[in-house]
Order: structure tokens, then sequence, then C-alpha cells
């Protein structure tokens, strides 16, 4: 359910898609961004440090707004989680902002407190499993998404950044008795170390070794080897020296 407020275009986060009106004044409300605000606003700088911070996102449960996709995560975790204690007041069915934002979901359903609430529905829908996928996502899209700008901005804005994955997602999944992020994405915890692409066994950290012009992991020893006779990345074939 879209409303038309000062010349934008809102959405509300509590209200079901198929009401046909909002007449609750204090209900959050997210905007809604078109192509051409994004392009306009967060298209391609002359690198990439020089990109803004895209701060798009209203939460759902106190109206704070102008949040980034990973500062709407930790909000939401640190100040309303679905763990309620002490006969608190269980948090409110909600729709993502980031999913309304960028029209990423089209089920009417909430995002209910049972289900561990916004934060837990983010680390779910928007991340990745680890951080080596993310990067490897990230450079791929920032290679091949020249002619499509808006690919590479919804990519960087709707997905938490490995800082993120790696504290909360990662220890979830290395804790078996974790009851929250255990299932996500169906991977287990011993399938999230990366695996080496030389020697096909996992690679713990204390072993890794990233190549400088790529996001590719291995053994150290491994790559040491390799690069003693070929100057490339095993997986893209990128020049190292």
């Amino acid at each position: 359910m879209s409303l038309f407020l000062n010349g934008r275009t809102y959405s509300c986060l509590a209200c079901p898609k198929s009401s046909p009106s909002c007449s609750e004044h204090q209900h959050p409300l997210q905007r809604l961004i078109s192509y051409d605000e994004l392009i306009s606003k967060y298209a391609r700088k002359v690198n990439s440090d020089q990109y803004d911070t895209i701060g798009i996102y209203t939460c759902p449960y106190c109206a704070l707004d102008r949040l980034t996709v990973d500062s709407l995560y930790e909000h939401t975790r640190d100040l309303h989680p679905a763990a309620v204690a002490n006969g608190g007041q269980q948090l409110p069915a909600v729709h993502c902002p980031v999913c309304v934002c960028f029209r990423l979901e089209n089920s009417p359903a909430f995002i209910q407190h049972q289900t561990g609430g916004l934060s837990e529905h983010m680390l779910s829908r928007h991340c990745f499993a680890s951080t080596y996928q993310y990067r490897d996502e990230l450079k791929l899209r920032s290679e091949f998404c020249c002619e499509d700008e808006f690919e590479l901005i919804r990519f960087t804005a709707t997905f938490l950044p490995p800082a993120i994955i790696t504290s909360d997602v990662l220890s979830g999944y290395a804790d078996d008795n974790h009851d929250g992020l255990q299932s996500y994405g169906k991977i287990s915890a011993k399938q999230l170390p990366p695996e080496c692409s030389i020697c096909l066994e996992q690679i713990e950290p204390s072993a890794c070794k990233n190549l400088q012009l790529c996001v590719h992991q291995f053994h150290r020893l491994c790559i040491d080897r390799w690069l003693e006779e070929k100057k490339c990345c095993p997986v893209c074939r990128s020049e190292c020296s």
C-alpha cells in the first residue's frame, strides 16, 4: 500500500499491503526510491572510496530514518530484540523496509516476532553465508555492472557488509546449540570455511592467504608454491606480482 506525500511515494511498514489507506499518523513509513534518484545520488564516482553512504531506510518499530542497511540491522538487533524478557511488550508485525524500498518481496506477509523480528529476517534475506561470498559477488558486480549501475547500487544497499556477516552470522553458525542462525541458508558450520581451490581442503583462518588483486583465498603454502610457477590467481587468472 503506497502513499503520496509532498511529492514522494511512501509505503506503510505496519499496515497490510492490501490495505487501501493508512490513517495512523504514527505508523512508520518507508520512502520508495526511484531508479533515477538512485542513479543521480549514488552513481559511480571516480573511485569506490567516493561512494556516498546509502542511508535510505526507516526503522519499522520506532520510525528512526536515514539508516543504512547495516545500521538498520544493528539498530533493530540492539534496540528492538524479538526475545522480550520480564513480561515486556512483544514486537509488532512489520514489513522489511529494505524489501519495501527496492520492491524485493511481493508477499503481503508480515515479519512476526516469533520468527525473530526484522534483524533475523535481514540475516536470512540480506546477507551471504560468509565474507568471501560477499566480496566475490561485489567484485563481480563492480566489474560487470558498468552498463547497469542500478544493480551495483542496489547490491551495496541491500546486503549486509562483511563486518556484520563475520561478527553475527558466522558466530551463529558455529554454535551448534544456537536456535536462530544455524539453519539460515541451509548451510551448516562445517560448510562455512572457504575451500582452497588448489588442494581442495578447507582453510583455517590461521593458514589463509588472500591475493591482493582479487578476493580469492587459499592455503598460504599452496598459493606460494603455485605462484612460484604461475603469476596468476588459480581461480580468476588475475595477474599477481
